[in-house]
């Protein structure tokens, strides 16, 4: 019978200690660009405002793994590959890669960044640059040229292929470059503390992973995390669209916008999940209640 003890963890040997802080460390979405919340909210509220700030949710999952919180040996462990984004990252880009837009502002000062775990994303669409001032370059080049910098597949959202984007001096030839790439059919957002998305572990294994891509295909996930948001205390109402109906939509708007079916075998389709740790939807249930 194997002995039943228990080993304090600074005793265990040095190179077991560093692999569990490795396995500690997040898999995440990294965001080139801020959310907005006029892209998520059809309109928003009658005083103007929107159900959430949705930018707060980037900032959180922009932060430093939870692991640099936790002793010297964690921090180095995560900074063997992670870290700021530094000043000469973008050193290296080629011209056509260059995209300058107000959501992208700050971004690179202010973002963790892991190449051998994270995955690119882009929440910029293209009828933004009717909205936003002083925009320039491809935001589609940008993200190919980003994807190569980390070691997952992209992602964007499923409005670049809606029936209104029009904005045909953006280079869609460059989706062809990558390998794979998903494309966010829906954005669910989750109201939670910090301390319940972490405890679910539908967030990375410490909570530090709040902007999560689920494949339609992965169905068993996408009704965990249904059901994670109806547990909590003060539970928003998501909107639960049918992942047979997104997936049609997916295919009809790919072939539709492109022409061709050809670029099916490296789109695929997926919802997105990103938690908010502010009481916004306490805040609005409150002002409805009032209204």
């Amino acid at each position: 019978m194997a002995e039943k003890s228990f080993h304090f963890f600074p005793r265990l040997p040095a190179e077991l200690r560093l692999e569990i802080w490795r396995l500690c460390l997040p898999c995440r979405v990294w965001e080139v660009d801020f959310p907005t919340s006029l892209g998520l909210y059809e309109k928003p509220n009658a005083d103007g405002s929107y159900p959430c700030q949705v930018k707060s949710t980037a900032i959180l999952n922009g932060l430093p793994p939870v692991i640099t919180r936790v002793c010297q040996e964690s921090r180095n462990v995560a900074h063997e590959s992670g870290g700021i984004v530094p000043d000469d990252f973008y050193d290296d880009s080629p011209a056509d890669a260059v995209w300058v837009s107000p959501t992208s502002d700050g971004v690179a000062d202010m973002f963790w960044v892991d190449p051998k775990r994270d995955s690119a994303h882009l929440n910029w669409l293209p009828h933004y640059e009717a909205i936003y001032e002083n925009c320039s370059g491809s935001a589609l080049a940008c993200l190919a040229w980003s994807s190569r910098q980390v070691v997952g597949s992209p992602s964007i959202m499923g409005g670049w292929f809606s029936a209104g984007c029009d904005h045909e001096e953006e280079r869609f030839d460059v989706l062809y470059q990558v390998p794979s790439c998903w494309v966010i059919m829906h954005v669910s957002i989750i109201h939670a503390n910090f301390r319940e998305a972490a405890q679910s572990g539908l967030f990375g294994l410490l909570g530090d992973a709040p902007v999560q891509v689920v494949p339609l295909s992965n169905r068993e996930k996408i009704n965990a995390l249904y059901r994670f948001s109806d547990q909590l205390s003060s539970p928003g109402r998501l909107e639960r669209l049918s992942p047979e109906s997104l997936n049609l939509q997916f295919k009809d708007n790919i072939i539709k916008k492109m022409g061709s079916d050809r670029l099916l075998s490296k789109m695929h389709p997926a919802i997105m999940f990103r938690v908010c740790v502010s009481k916004c939807n306490s805040y609005n249930k409150e002002r409805l209640s009032s209204g």
